[in-house]
């Protein structure tokens, strides 16, 4: 049973994934063209958007959130085609 329970262990977010994951569901609330793709090990988020303005509000909402504490990798953001 240790080796199942070390196996999940593999599987669990880093800190930092944790945090990235935070501060996207705090930054997606509102808006819904935007989705998560990814949290990067370094904590890079990659997401998609339909819309210039929802990501540039995501983008500069990271930003912000990075301000106070500790900063992730910057964004990628990826256009999501056809909606």
């Amino acid at each position: 049973m240790a080796a199942v329970g070390a196996g999940c262990e593999y599987f669990r977010d880093s800190p930092v994934q944790e945090l990235a994951n935070r501060r996207w569901r705090e930054c997606a609330a509102g808006l819904h063209d935007v989705k998560l793709e990814r949290v990067d090990v370094d904590g890079r988020i990659r997401f998609s958007y339909v819309t210039l303005a929802d990501r540039n509000r995501m983008v500069a909402c990271l930003e912000a959130a990075g301000s106070d504490g500790l900063i992730l990798p910057e964004a990628v953001p990826l256009a999501q085609a056809g909606k």
